[in-house]
């Protein structure tokens, strides 16, 4: 199975760019049988990263939607020595960089495999080695990891990526008019433009000038409130 996300990416002025390709060290095989391969396009520039499984797509999408989340790299190659000292490369999945500058290194694995003990031996030793160079910490992520709101939430704030100036425009006047928490509805009724409204709503979600009050789906009836820095 395989998925892609190649779309042109717009920069602010509305002129369209090609998505840049990706730079990781290693390449992914797409569309290989039976396997979940694919591809997003993120940050400002149009970067593509590569993903081979459902699993490391969401975790990525759930990282990149974190407001303490500044970049994303995957396909990183970290060298490493085994238990007889012979020396093996290791590529982590994700690297997820924080605004405070700490870097995090992922393995992306589903639970099946992430609970056996080969793999969790393998892991560890690996963890071991790693130097602040490479990361300041290593952690494992699976599928039971990821919140179901948050991914629902971090799929929908991807899909908004595209800017819509004269939605966005409406948005952003009727929020600096704002206080305090207010219902998206609410926004998306005063800026008069629909369905265009509410996806401008959930781009300053995305962009983090609007946070949600709670936890809780993106919806028209969730409250949001301009960012508290």
């Amino acid at each position: 199975m395989s998925e892609g996300d190649f779309s042109m990416h717009m920069t602010p002025s509305g002129a369209f760019l090609l998505p840049q390709p990706p730079n990781a060290a290693r390449r992914i095989k797409m569309g290989v049988q039976k396997h979940f391969t694919g591809s997003l396009v993120i940050g400002d520039e149009g970067q593509v990263v590569e993903f081979e499984s459902h699993t490391e797509k969401l975790t990525a999408l759930v990282m990149l939607a974190r407001p303490d989340v500044v970049h994303l790299e995957s396909q990183i190659p970290f060298g490493w020595r085994d238990q007889a000292g012979q020396e093996k490369t290791h590529t982590f999945d994700l690297r997820v960089t924080y605004v405070d500058g700490k870097r995090v290194a992922l393995f992306v694995k589903n639970s099946r495999e992430a609970a056996k003990a080969e793999f969790r031996a393998e892991t560890l030793l690996i963890a071991s080695q790693v130097t602040p160079d490479f990361a300041d910490r290593v952690s494992l992520v699976t599928e039971k990891n990821l919140d179901p709101i948050e991914v629902y939430n971090a799929e929908l704030l991807h899909s908004v990526r595209i800017p819509d100036p004269e939605a966005d425009a409406a948005v952003r006047r009727v929020v600096a008019e704002t206080s305090g928490a207010v219902k998206i509805e609410n926004i998306v009724s005063a800026a008069g433009c629909s369905g265009r409204g509410f996806l401008a709503t959930v781009r300053m979600i995305r962009t983090h000038d609007l946070e949600l009050v709670a936890r809780e789906r993106i919806e028209r009836e969730a409250l949001v409130r301009r960012r508290i820095l």
